[in-house]
């Protein structure tokens, strides 16, 4: 018999399981797996039968694919297939320990005595089961691509039963047997059509919401026609449940529409339309959480030849966006930005760009917020020019800056990146920025210390220098927070770029000995300091030695950032200031490739005189990987 090995998260047993047992220790020894999942799943204790479940796929490998065959699906047919029915938990288990034996035990053909052990499961009046069975299918069902007959069946036994529970899981596998058994097979698609036109609400909004899947997966465009009386049946049904539903199928479809643009605008355009100004919010809400997907769908944008349809979806789209309920409203800011780049810059001067000052000041903070973000990904990707992002998005963005809401303000800082060659012309959102270097949400200034060293890179180094310094970038360095002055020392590196290693070693470096002798009461301060260092000689590592005469060179700066770890961070009382040190120099030695020889000549020795006098073991361990890196 052949045996499986896989690596499967198992319960642990609980005194109360081990109790419900009526077996001695020593029968439980001799017994098998099958033997004691049985003994466990008849025992009478809830527990005992739940816990013997969910080990259900361990059991199997370790009988093997005969046993399993032969002996476990058998029992678990009757299992589920028992009066009265079991727990619902039990079943829930069931049917996700059966998908992990298929493909890894069970493959191909041999699956197939699964299917009625979850076709039963599929028809329970338990929700969660019924999902659990149908994910299950789902999953084993491309696995029977050689004999799609038996899947079908199954699915026509689903879809005629008498309860609709049976049914509204017949929806949710269709459209993976469609898959499986091909567009050849159009019993299946009245199948899909018979679900659509039930009496029973939930089936048919079942039907709504696999209905775009179902159609994803249709490759002509005859075929595709033959559901659009379905499609345009459930967006004019009288449930907004299943309405909403089904004027999302475009999301859903794919590609399905994109090669038949004439097909989107004659049946998709005009459900768009009408879901948009649909008398239930909840339609209106479903469409909006879809939308850039929806028009992306349709297979019109960018075409010259439909710049009237795109319009008219555009308009669709602002239609959500001036939505009188906020969470309509929130939901479609949430694709302003794509939405941007799917309709081009025409549209959005036409359309979206009078939108935004009411949406910046919407008195919903989640439309804000969602509207911060979506202006700072519209400005990246090319589709609208430096001009326009200036002249619409520079004043909404000082706004944000001042919003009352963390959160607005972060959306804000955290992607100004993105448009930080700009910087230059935004006098009003840098002031912003500035006065945010002290605001008491520490997340605020960690998003402000990110930002400084694009801030010098746009407005330049006497800008930093005269502005920046000292009110915000050392404020910022000996922030009582951690991630704040963590922030400021990723940004180190990128700053000695942008102003040259003369500058930072004539203006930067007096600035943090001070910061380091006068943290006597505190080490953190002292690590700060070595940590930004480390990150400087990082930086100027591989850089060259171009500077005026008299002006200090890369390497002499270099050397200098080494040289005070070596003497202020080695030989420090504290022994997590020694660590950072340490560490620090192993960074640095695999960065500084141009530096051999003062590497071998003084920090080798350096380390190496202190092996033996160390007594903290992290930073020998330090020392061990500095002295191997050298």
């Amino acid at each position: 018999m052949r045996q499986y090995k896989m690596s499967i998260s198992s319960p642990t047993p609980s005194l109360t399981l081990a109790r419900s047992l009526p077996q001695g220790v020593d029968d439980l020894m001799e017994m098998g797996p099958f033997d004691l999942f049985r003994s466990q799943s008849e025992s009478g204790s809830t527990e005992a039968k739940i816990d013997a479940m969910k080990r259900l796929s361990v059991v199997a490998f370790a009988m093997g694919e005969e046993s399993t065959l032969k002996f476990l699906l058998p029992y678990l047919a009757t299992l589920a297939m028992k009066q009265p029915q079991q727990e619902d938990e039990l079943l829930i288990h069931m049917a996700m320990e059966l998908t992990k034996i298929v493909p890894h035990l069970l493959k191909g053909s041999q699956a197939l005595p699964l299917l009625p052990i979850l076709e039963r499961l599929a028809a329970v009046e338990e929700t969660v089961v019924r999902e659990e069975a149908v994910n299950a299918i789902n999953h084993i069902a491309p696995q029977m691509e050689e004999d799609p007959a038996v899947l079908v069946a199954m699915v026509k036994r689903l879809v005629g039963a008498d309860w609709f529970t049976a049914k509204v899981s017949a929806a949710g596998i269709l459209p993976t047997i469609y898959q499986v058994a091909g567009e050849e097979d159009s019993e299946l698609v009245h199948l899909m059509k018979e679900l659509a036109q039930d009496e029973t609400p939930m089936v048919r909004r079942g039907a709504a919401a696999n209905l775009g899947k179902f159609m994803s997966h249709m490759k002509t465009l005859t075929i595709l026609e033959g559901m659009v009386p379905v499609l345009q049946q459930l967006c004019r049904d009288e449930q907004d449940s299943v309405r909403l539903l089904a004027v999302a199928t475009a999301a859903q479809a794919g590609e399905a529409f994109r090669g038949h643009s004439e097909f989107s605008i004659q049946v998709m355009i005009p459900i768009v339309r009408a879901g948009s100004t649909d008398l239930s919010w909840r339609v209106r809400n479903n469409l909006a959480k879809c939308f850039s997907e929806v028009a992306q769908n349709l297979g019109i944008g960018g075409d010259a030849d439909h710049t009237k349809e795109m319009a008219l979806v555009m308009s669709c789209f602002v239609a959500l966006l001036q939505d009188i309920e906020a969470e309509v409203r929130a939901a479609a800011v949430g694709h302003l930005a794509r939405m941007v780049h799917w309709g081009g810059p025409d549209l959005f001067d036409s359309h979206l760009q009078p939108l935004l000052p009411g949406l910046a000041d919407d008195i919903v903070m989640e439309v804000r917020s969602k509207c911060a973000l979506a202006l700072m990904d519209s400005s990246e990707g090319g589709t609208l020019e430096d001009a326009t992002i200036l002249q619409a998005f520079g004043p909404l963005l000082e706004n944000f800056l001042q919003d009352e809401f963390s959160e607005v303000q972060l959306h804000v800082l955290s992607n100004l990146p993105k448009i930080s060659r700009l910087l230059e012309k935004m006098n009003g959102v840098v002031s912003s920025i500035l006065n945010m270097a002290k605001a008491s949400n520490w997340r605020v200034r960690e998003g402000v210390a990110k930002l400084l060293p694009h801030l010098a890179d746009a407005r330049g180094l006497d800008f930093f220098s005269q502005v920046l310094v000292e009110p915000a970038w050392i404020s910022l360095l000996t922030d009582k927070v951690a991630s704040v002055r963590h922030a400021v020392i990723a940004g180190v590196g990128q700053l000695v770029t942008v102003t040259g290693p003369t500058w930072f070693a004539l203006e930067m470096v007096p600035r943090h000995v001070a910061i380091f002798e006068q943290a006597h009461t505190t080490y953190l301060m002292r690590v700060t300091i070595l940590q930004t260092y480390v990150e400087c000689a990082k930086a100027l590592g591989d850089m060259g030695d171009e500077s005026a005469a008299g002006d200090p060179s890369a390497t002499e700066v270099w050397q200098d950032m080494v040289n005070f770890i070596l003497e202020k961070g080695m030989t420090d009382k504290v022994a997590n200031v020694r660590m950072v040190a340490l560490r620090g120099l192993v960074e640095i030695v695999s960065k500084s490739s141009l530096h051999e020889s003062f590497i071998q000549a003084k920090i080798k020795p350096a380390v190496e005189s202190n092996v033996g006098q160390e007594s903290d073991l992290d930073c020998r361990y330090y020392q061990d990987l500095a002295l191997a890196e050298m």
